[in-house]
């Protein structure tokens, strides 16, 4: 398995590349582009699904709300990294 995301190795190749939250139509594809977006603004590069959950947490912790889209984004990259049960263990319940 590559060890970093690049335009050659897309996110698909790390985990399932079905691998979608349970209670929302989100998929690892659209967790790690989130990350790349965001970090985008700091010039910071997102290599790995590390560094996208990195990022997905420093953004929450920097917005003043309950950001619903950064849970689930936390969940499908922790189901990715860690392989987390994601019909028993979820942000969203």
């Amino acid at each position: 398995m590559p060890d970093s995301i690049t335009p050659a190795v897309p996110a698909e190749t790390f985990g399932s590349p079905n691998l979608t939250h349970p209670y929302s139509k989100y998929s690892l594809a659209e967790a790690v582009a989130l990350a790349k977006n965001s970090a985008s603004l700091t010039y910071e590069p997102i290599e790995s699904l590390g560094a996208a959950r990195t990022e997905i947490k420093r953004v929450m912790r920097a917005c003043g709300h309950n950001w619903i889209t950064g849970h689930v984004a936390l969940d499908v990259l922790d189901a990715a990294i860690d392989g987390r049960d994601l019909l028993n263990d979820c942000r969203l319940i």
